[in-house]
């Protein structure tokens, strides 16, 4: 299991958490909301919410007792750049994915041997697992961790799965480089992985690469499951996924950079 960072200042993540619980519900929220939902306590959820709303991020509805974003935050973010990064186009395609299929939708990214669950829209199937946005796995042990290898050049997926070791997340013996290598080569080669019991044994993710443009970070897409669910429907669930994403789901290696 991996192990919290102690470094990360524990109002600094639930400020971010509480910007992402919004995102999901889309809807203004009371502090027992909140707090059940995050599971902060409701004394510390009402005084973050405050300073929040002090601080003008969150509006106060003093009729109904409510929070809910201000156009503050709308405007946070709007100078990354659509053109590099366009991110609303994306989350509408997740939300179309999830629509269609009832399975989580977990949009990846990597960074220092680790997938980043950036965004994660959960799933409405009677059995489902509860996957969180922030949440890091070590790439060599995640199925959108070996999408986002199999989306680099061979000779940088050496060093990045060296990388992803020395952080290797698992009770159990990790494989070795060459295993890995050899799993991300075939994941190349059929351009989506599939994988059961990585992190949870009856849970299972279907992953897809997710090309935004040739100066953005690469991306992966996933749907995860009770392994079950996948029986004889992964060809359909990829082909959801690939209608749905169009053209942000061309699969393949990025391009290679210039050099000087």
């Amino acid at each position: 299991m991996q192990k919290p960072d102690q470094s990360i200042v524990k109002s600094a993540a639930r400020t971010l958490e509480i910007f992402e619980y919004f995102d999901e519900v889309r809807r203004p929220a009371h502090i027992q909301d909140v707090a059940v939902a995050l599971g902060y306590p409701h004394s510390s959820t009402a005084a973050l919410l405050r300073s929040l709303a002090e601080l003008g991020y969150l509006e106060f509805s003093a009729d109904d007792k409510t929070y809910f974003p201000s156009i503050r935050v709308s405007l946070l973010g709007h100078w990354v750049g659509e053109d590099i990064l366009p991110l609303r186009r994306v989350q509408e395609q997740m939300r179309d994915i999830a629509e269609q299929t009832r399975m989580t939708v977990v949009l990846g990214a990597a960074g220092g041997g680790y997938c980043q669950y950036v965004r994660v829209i959960e799933g409405t199937t009677p059995i489902r697992y509860h996957v969180k946005a922030g949440t890091r796995r070590c790439l060599a042990r995640s199925t959108l961790g070996r999408v986002l290898l199999a989306m680099e050049a061979p000779t940088l997926r050496t060093q990045l799965i060296v990388e992803s070791l020395a952080v290797w997340d698992g009770d159990e013996t990790p494989p070795s480089p060459d295993d890995i290598a050899r799993d991300v080569a075939q994941v190349a080669a059929r351009r989506h992985a599939f994988n059961t019991g990585l992190v949870n044994e009856n849970a299972a993710m279907l992953a897809i690469p997710l090309e935004v443009g040739p100066s953005a970070r690469p991306l992966a897409l996933g749907l995860a499951a009770p392994k079950d669910l996948f029986r004889g429907r992964r060809h359909e669930l990829l082909q959801i996924m690939r209608r749905a994403l169009g053209s942000l789901g061309a699969a393949g290696q990025r391009p290679a950079q210039k050099t000087a």
